[in-house]
């Protein structure tokens, strides 16, 4: 289970952040006070800030003991982060380790970071518990979260302890390109696939795609919010 997107909350800090010098100069000491009064949100920007080099000059070593912090005060997107860094982004900082990335990202997966479920899956899939890792896959893909839908297909098109089901292969597959504008490769697959389904799977098919309906939970939806969930804590009253 590739873990493609694992960026896209770096890129939005990065993205926010240009043509907004101003706002980066205050910005920054701004979380640097709430983080002086153990703020946990403000200790995982500034971690954020040094990952990316938005803000702060670019620093792995202070990020990732900004994150340490954080997730010791309790925030769980840090705890993510930190998960991380053990699980393959170490940056020659910590050695990997599965089972302190599993008990990090596991913090944030059971919060609800869709990103975090989708890494909880591939790592109890590594570990063989292929139960385990259907059930977070679903827990990512009911938030429309993007290869989480696309892999879930997959599993179901035979993968190792996944029963084949054509119909949820077909139905997942289509929903991830209809949320990606997918490929022609893609969309020809599909559409072979889909001329061998019988009436009745090609109706169940049609029955899931109508019925789907992304809930992304809030956690989600901060972690992919990057600078701009920053300002909105340094603007709380």
């Amino acid at each position: 289970m590739q873990r493609k997107l694992i960026g896209l909350a770096l890129v939005s800090w990065a993205l926010s952040s240009c043509g907004n010098a101003q706002a980066s100069q205050t910005l920054i000491p701004a979380l640097e006070k709430l983080a002086a009064q153990d703020n946990a949100e403000a200790v995982y920007h500034l971690g954020m800030a040094y990952q990316t080099g938005a803000g702060l000059p670019k620093d792995s070593s202070k990020a990732f003991e900004a994150f340490r912090r954080a997730a010791e005060l309790g925030d769980v997107l840090a705890s993510y982060k930190l998960g991380c860094f053990y699980d393959g982004q170490g940056a020659g900082l910590v050695q990997d380790d599965p089972e302190l990335a599993l008990r990090y990202k596991l913090v944030a997966a059971e919060a609800g970071y869709a990103l975090a479920q989708q890494d909880v899956a591939a790592l109890y899939a590594a570990r063989e518990e292929f139960e385990s890792a259907v059930s977070w896959l679903e827990n990512a893909m009911e938030q429309g979260w993007p290869d989480a839908l696309a892999t879930y297909a997959s599993v179901h098109n035979g993968a190792n302890g996944i029963e084949p089901d054509p119909v949820k292969a077909a139905a997942y597959f289509r929903i991830y390109i209809d949320r990606t504008d997918g490929s022609v490769q893609q969309r020809e697959w599909l559409s072979d696939f889909e001329r061998k389904l019988s009436p009745d799977e090609k109706r169940r098919v049609e029955e899931v795609v109508d019925s789907y309906r992304a809930a992304p939970n809030a956690i989600t939806v901060r972690a992919l919010s990057g600078q701009r969930a920053a300002e909105a804590l340094i603007s709380r009253p």
